[in-house]
């Protein structure tokens, strides 16, 4: 067995205040006494021969210290990634209904049978818009402005068909003029807006740590609360496909009718980087 391995980990105690956070859909803790200052998104510098995990150092009063991705060190994906696949996904699906409607035109003009999907719920995006939960209310108000368009452009399928078969083709492709210079235009005007939403809406925060004369920074998605804990147990089995080796174990918080279960993360473990010294991270 590696010596590593036989080493006592870092046991949190439940007499001490800990700030709670979140990374991703796991919660998170650390003793607040270790902790210096909560920024901001700062900018960060990438530098060489650093761990994947690792983005690169920040500036904290006049020192570069490194920030790492807490989501990466948990084997998640990292907050920048999944931003940069929701913008992907939904330039896709601004294309999607682009082909949409070039092929609902092709179809009237041509008489040809019209099988667009008319069902605005069934399409890519509207499977994902039903399920979709917004992180933030700025945010959940923005997507709240795309119920109307889509629909109207996938009920003009209904609404063409019904004309085709009433022998007015041509108020059908009138129908379809209208509708590409509203509500196409304000529906692909939200997709195209979307990014900077979402940039908006994922911010992060850089928590500021001090441990064994050591200065680094997490980035974390949101800070929940600074609170003691009701319960801590350690040696905790975890399931998925989470990095457990940074956390000692869960601790547990009653919030109203809600127990948070939150992983405590070892700052030993954490800071487990075997780099060049002149990396800034020792």
């Amino acid at each position: 067995m590696d010596t590593k391995d036989q080493q006592p980990r870092n046991l949190p105690a439940v007499d001490v205040d800990y700030l709670v956070f979140s990374a991703k859909d796991y919660i998170l803790a650390l003793p607040c006494f270790n902790i210096i200052q909560i920024v901001d998104s700062p900018a960060c510098t990438a530098m060489p021969n650093m761990p994947p995990y690792v983005r690169g150092v920040i500036d904290f009063m006049g020192a570069p210290i490194p920030l790492i991705d807490t989501r990466i060190r948990l084997s998640l994906k990292s907050r920048q990634e999944e931003v940069t696949d929701m913008v992907n996904t939904f330039s896709q699906r601004k294309q999607d209904h682009l082909n949409w409607i070039s092929k609902l035109k092709d179809a009237v003009e041509h008489d040809k049978e019209i099988t667009v999907e008319k069902n605005p719920h069934a399409c890519a995006f509207g499977k994902w818009y039903d399920t979709y939960k917004a992180n933030t209310l700025a945010l959940s108000s923005y997507m709240s402005r795309f119920d109307r368009p889509h629909k109207v452009i996938h009920d003009l399928a209904v609404q063409s068909e019904k004309l085709i078969l009433a022998g007015q083709k041509q108020q059908a492709k009138s129908l379809i003029s209208a509708a590409e210079q509203n509500e196409l235009k304000i529906l692909i005007a939200l997709f195209d807006g979307f990014e900077e939403q979402m940039r908006q809406s994922f911010q992060e925060y850089a928590v500021v740590v001090s441990h064994k004369d050591r200065r680094f920074s997490l980035a974390i998605d949101t800070v929940k609360y600074f609170e003691k804990l009701d319960e801590i147990v350690h040696d905790v089995p975890f399931t998925g496909n989470i990095n457990d080796k940074i956390v000692s174990g869960v601790g547990r918080k009653k919030i109203g009718d809600v127990t948070d279960e939150v992983m405590l993360l070892d700052l030993d473990a954490l800071l487990d980087i075997d780099v060049d010294s002149n990396s800034g991270l020792v």
